[in-house]
Order: C-alpha cells, then sequence, then structure tokens
C-alpha cells in the first residue's frame, strides 16, 4: 500500500490590500530620528554608535532614543505600539530605526 501525505501551502490569503509608501526623504540632514527598540538584543549597545555614525554623516541630524518610546516588546507592549504614531508625531520625527532582537 502506497502511503498517502496531504500538501498544505503555508502562506495565507492577503488580509490587507497594499498601501502606497510614505514620501521619502532625500537624506537625513536636519531631520528627528527616532530610535525604537524592542530590549532585546544589544540595542544599548549598537543605538550610541549609530548615532554617532548619523551625527557625523547628517549635519543637523537630531536623535530622539528610544527610551522616549518604550519597549515595544514588553509587557506593554500593545499599550505602547498604539501609542506609537502619536508619540513620534509629537516628537517630530521625520524617520525611524527600529532594532529587532532575533
Amino acid at each position: 500500500m502506497e502511503a498517502h501525505f496531504d500538501a498544505v501551502w503555508p502562506l495565507s490569503s492577503v488580509a490587507v490590500a497594499p498601501q502606497p509608501l510614505a514620501p521619502r526623504r532625500r537624506d537625513l540632514e536636519n531631520a528627528t530620528v527616532g530610535f525604537v527598540w524592542d530590549y532585546l538584543f544589544r540595542g544599548d549597545e549598537l543605538f550610541p554608535l549609530l548615532q554617532e555614525a548619523l551625527e557625523a554623516r547628517f549635519p543637523g541630524v537630531s536623535i530622539v532614543p528610544y527610551d522616549a518610546f518604550g519597549n515595544t516588546h514588553g509587557p506593554d507592549e500593545s499599550t505602547i505600539i498604539e501609542a506609537l504614531p502619536r508619540r513620534l508625531r509629537d516628537r517630530g520625527v521625520d524617520a525611524v530605526v527600529s532594532g529587532m532582537g532575533c
């Protein structure tokens, strides 16, 4: 008797229609960059290095540190993520660097 195996496709149907991308900045000169982190993998070491490099490369760039936004993977994750767009707007953030530990 020959074995029979059902095959399944791991992808689901599209649940959300694609949206157009927001306009992109030419560069980060005079921009405000927000750092967002899930507090899982060495962001406390990497973000200061990234800040130093951005400030050296882009005159007038300002950085909003990750602790201004909270832990995007902690016990308050849903509240923090829900408030994130408003908090970014309130701080005048033009671009975001999101650090995620995997």
